[in-house]
């Protein structure tokens, strides 16, 4: 007869493993824990980082738009993208000042003025503004200008307020739609409008610089990368300048490698890290680095 063998010819099992296995396994196991939380917190702070400069950005880009709504008389419209700021920027000291004044404004009381029939350049006033706060820019500036043409001096301050925002708002809608030159010119005949006005020169500045990055864009590293240096300077998130500025001093340095340049492009090597630090850009620096020593010692 045969008989079942127990023992030490039994199969291992799980219980069987050495209790300094188990310590390990759960040592292992903790500290991959550890590692996903770290990762996740910092992924949570760049983003609320990142989150907050869209949200100053945008008040100062709502800022600059309810004050130039209230500087043409149109309070109501005002007064509803100061409250857009508040739900934004609940703190915001200018925006809750500004509700307070046209609400001051609104409750002084007014002599009716005397009711006359509308002339003509009434009527294409008002369709302009109906065209304007509809958000139909380009039908408002045509009806704008014809008001211009038709009575140039009607309305002269309002109209003008009218039309810069028009010229703006068109502007960030070419450039939502990657008509960046398109963009330019808008923001220029804003400019003509109201020369003074910073926020726009800077949008405008920045636009048209971009623009230049990418038509000389293999053409003239050394240009482009002046360009990308002085967007990143005034705001390193802006598109994607921080990579374009990388990948640039990277084909710099490579241009330059082709000429034997050695030292000129171990250097532009390390500017790209600095703006950008990738892996693989080090390993082809020290290369370059260690030709430039060859080459000097040569």
């Amino acid at each position: 007869m045969q008989t079942q063998q127990h023992g030490s010819d039994a199969p291992l099992t799980l219980r069987a493993l050495p209790t300094s296995f188990w310590y390990i396994v759960s040592a292992s196991t903790g500290l991959a824990i550890i590692v996903v939380l770290v990762m996740a917190a910092l992924g949570y702070r760049d983003g609320l980082r990142r989150g907050e400069a869209h949200a100053r950005q945008q008040v100062a880009i709502l800022l600059q738009r309810a004050s130039d709504m209230q500087e043409a008389g149109m309070n109501n419209e005002a007064r509803t993208v100061y409250e857009r700021i508040i739900e934004v920027d609940p703190q915001n000291e200018a925006a809750h000042s500004a509700i307070l004044a046209l609400e001051a404004t609104a409750a002084v009381e007014t002599v009716p003025e005397s009711i006359s029939e509308p002339t003509a350049v009434d009527i294409e006033w008002a369709r302009a503004v109906t065209l304007f706060e509809e958000g139909r820019w380009q039908q408002a500036i045509q009806r704008l200008s014809l008001v211009q043409t038709m009575q140039a001096d009607y309305k002269i301050v309002e109209r003008d307020q009218l039309l810069f925002i028009s010229y703006v708002e068109l502007a960030r809608a070419a450039i939502a739609g990657g008509n960046l030159e398109e963009a330019v010119q808008l923001f220029d005949s804003a400019l003509e409008v109201d020369p003074n006005n910073a926020l726009v020169q800077q949008e405008r500045y920045m636009t048209d610089h971009y623009v230049d990055v990418k038509t000389y864009w293999g053409a003239d590293w050394a240009r482009v990368i002046r360009l990308l240096q002085d967007l990143y300077r005034i705001d390193p998130k802006y598109r994607d300048v921080q990579y374009l500025l990388q990948r640039a001093h990277v084909q710099q340095g490579e241009s330059f490698a082709r000429e034997e340049n050695w030292c000129a492009a171990a250097a532009e090597y390390t500017s790209a890290i600095a703006v950008l630090d990738w892996l693989e850009l080090r390993g082809r620096r020290d290369e370059l680095v260690l030709s430039c020593g060859n080459a000097n010692r040569g």
